[in-house]
């Protein structure tokens, strides 16, 4: 009876697991649907409809720099792949790169766009684990920029650390985002836990890939240099992208303010309640802002009005994720065919 009891129990787990996972982006986009009414009814409209001339040039300036960094991003994940010795070409993966950003910006996914860029690679290469591997890698290296860029406006400007209780909460992020970082890489470089994992098929390629990947690295460390190289010009252009933006509203903030809040918004946007960070950002950008003297209202302005342009780039991507992987795949088909030919 005992064993009929926990037999029970255990076959509950799946059901109860998978309704939740069918249940959790509902939630989500209802969290997402409450948070746009409640900011839009906190932003100063009349402020906005004040942008003129000058402020809608600044936020075209913003959308294209916005644009550079997605190419730039591109090159970043192309020097990844290199480093894990697969084949790619620039065109694809700009592609592939817009595409995600689409699904991660319209489905209530915080993965969404990650999942499409690898399983999109991987029909382009037929290296399923390698491609898999390689949106992870770019997404560390990534991520390692920015705690590290936020140091350095601390270290820039030390009265950043004066701004009170926001300057722990930043400093704070900023350490975690770190130590998190490292305990990653270290769990990916544990030959024991591949092993272990090895018997889940498709997570056992994957963390393999991922472990050949970094010992690949390991041996040939100057391959990272243009992959943070390359992080390091993406985040430039968010940067250049943000101070743009909140120059259009008439909001001042210095650009090594920018340097450290810019980063620290775009880590806690991970946090997966809302689709796109809705409401995350703003409410990251309010507490960041007020020491500054700048309102809530102007904040909230700032942060939608970043998220927007971001949006608008992400629907450039938006064709090739509704006519899916297929039309990419002919392309690359064809240009392999092509190649051929002329040899």
């Amino acid at each position: 009876m005992g064993k009929a009891l926990s037999e029970d129990k255990n076959s509950s787990r799946p059901a109860s697991d998978s309704a939740w996972r069918r249940a959790w982006p509902v939630l989500r986009l209802a969290s997402t649907v409450v948070m746009v009414y409640v900011l839009f009814t906190k932003v100063d409209w009349s402020s906005v409809a004040q942008i003129g001339r000058r402020g809608l040039g600044l936020i075209i300036i913003s959308f294209l720099t916005t644009l550079v960094g997605i190419v730039l991003s591109g090159y970043r994940w192309q020097r990844v792949l290199d480093a894990l010795e697969v084949p790619s070409r620039m065109r694809d993966l700009v592609e592939l790169q817009l595409a995600g950003m689409f699904a991660g910006n319209f489905l209530p996914s915080t993965v969404g766009g990650d999942v499409v860029r690898a399983t999109w690679l991987a029909k382009l290469n037929k290296l399923g684990a390698d491609s898999a591997a390689s949106v992870v890698l770019e997404r560390l290296t990534g991520w390692l920029v920015l705690p590290l860029l936020v140091l350095a406006g601390m270290f820039i400007d030390p009265g950043i650390l004066d701004l009170g209780g926001i300057s722990k909460v930043i400093l704070l992020v900023a350490l975690l985002t770190l130590c998190g970082l490292v305990a990653i890489v270290a769990v990916f470089r544990s030959a024991h836990l591949t092993r272990k994992i090895r018997r889940v098929k498709a997570v056992g390629e994957v963390l393999q890939s991922l472990y050949s990947g970094l010992g690949k690295v390991q041996r040939r460390p100057s391959t990272l240099l243009p992959v943070f190289g390359w992080a390091f010009m993406y985040q430039l252009c968010v940067l250049l992208a943000s101070i743009f933006a909140a120059q259009a509203l008439h909001i001042s903030i210095g650009w090594k303010e920018m340097l450290v809040f810019v980063p620290t918004v775009a880590m806690l946007q991970v946090v997966p309640l809302t689709i796109g960070g809705l409401g995350v950002r703003e409410g990251a950008l309010v507490l960041m802002l007020h020491p500054l003297g700048i309102g809530s209202a102007q904040a909230i302005a700032f942060g939608l009005l970043v998220y927007a342009i971001n949006v608008g780039a992400s629907l450039l991507g938006a064709p090739s994720f509704a006519l899916g992987s297929s039309r990419i795949v002919a392309r690359h088909v064809a240009a392999l065919k092509g190649a051929s030919e002329e040899r």
